[in-house]
C-alpha cells in the first residue's frame, strides 16, 4: 500500500512539474509552484526529488526512455518512406499536444540538456529518427532531395515543436492563423501525403 501512494504521490509531482516546466522552462519554474499545484508539501517534493535538476531530468529521462519504446526496432521495408516520415511527424504532433510530460521534458531538453550520460538525449533520439526518416524518404521517393536530410528534419522538427510554444497569430483576414494550415503547407512543399 505505501509503495503504491508513493508512486501516485511521485506522478503527482510530475504531473505538477511538466505543467511548470512546459510553461515556464527550467530557469523560471519555481518549486514553490510545483508543490502548490500538488497541494503537498515541500517536504513531499523533496522526498522524492532533492532538487529542481533531479525532478526535470526524471521527466526528460521517462520521455527519452517512452520515445525509444514508441520509435521501436525501425522502419519495416515493406510501408513506404513517406508514410513512415508522415506517421513519425504525427506522433511527435500528438505527444506535443496531448502529452504534458513529453512537451516539458522537450522544453527541458531545449533549455538544458539533462540526459543521463551514455544514452541519447530526447532530442538526440527525435532528431535521429527523423533524419533517419527523411533520409530514407529522399533515397526511395525523391523528397526534398535537393537539400540535405538533417536541414529537412531540422525544419519538420522547428515547425513542429515551434507550433506548440507560439501563441496563437492573428491573421489579415481577422481569424487567427491555423498551425494545422502551416502543417499542410510543408506536407505539400515536401510532397508528403
Amino acid at each position: 500500500m505505501k509503495q503504491i501512494r508513493a508512486r501516485q504521490t511521485r506522478a503527482r509531482l510530475l504531473d505538477a512539474a511538466a505543467e511548470e516546466f512546459a510553461v515556464h522552462g527550467y530557469a523560471a519554474t519555481k518549486l514553490q509552484a510545483v508543490v502548490a499545484r500538488t497541494g503537498m508539501t515541500k517536504g513531499a517534493l523533496y522526498g522524492h526529488f532533492p532538487s529542481k535538476r533531479h525532478l526535470a531530468t526524471a521527466l526528460v529521462t521517462e520521455s527519452a526512455q517512452q520515445w525509444r519504446r514508441l520509435g521501436g526496432p525501425g522502419p519495416e521495408r515493406a510501408v513506404p518512406a513517406d508514410a513512415i516520415l508522415a506517421g513519425l511527424i504525427r506522433e511527435i504532433r500528438g505527444q506535443l499536444q496531448t502529452n504534458v510530460r513529453f512537451r516539458a521534458a522537450l522544453r527541458l531538453a531545449a533549455d538544458c540538456e539533462l540526459a543521463p550520460s551514455g544514452s541519447p538525449g530526447l532530442f538526440e533520439g527525435i532528431r535521429g529518427e527523423l533524419v533517419t526518416s527523411v533520409r530514407r524518404a529522399q533515397e526511395e521517393k525523391g523528397l526534398a532531395r535537393s537539400y540535405p536530410a538533417e536541414t529537412v528534419a531540422y525544419l519538420i522538427l522547428a515547425l513542429v515543436y515551434g507550433a506548440s510554444h507560439l501563441p496563437p497569430w492573428e491573421s489579415a483576414q481577422g481569424g487567427t492563423v491555423d498551425p494545422n494550415r502551416a502543417w499542410e503547407l510543408l506536407r505539400t512543399a515536401l510532397s508528403l501525403g
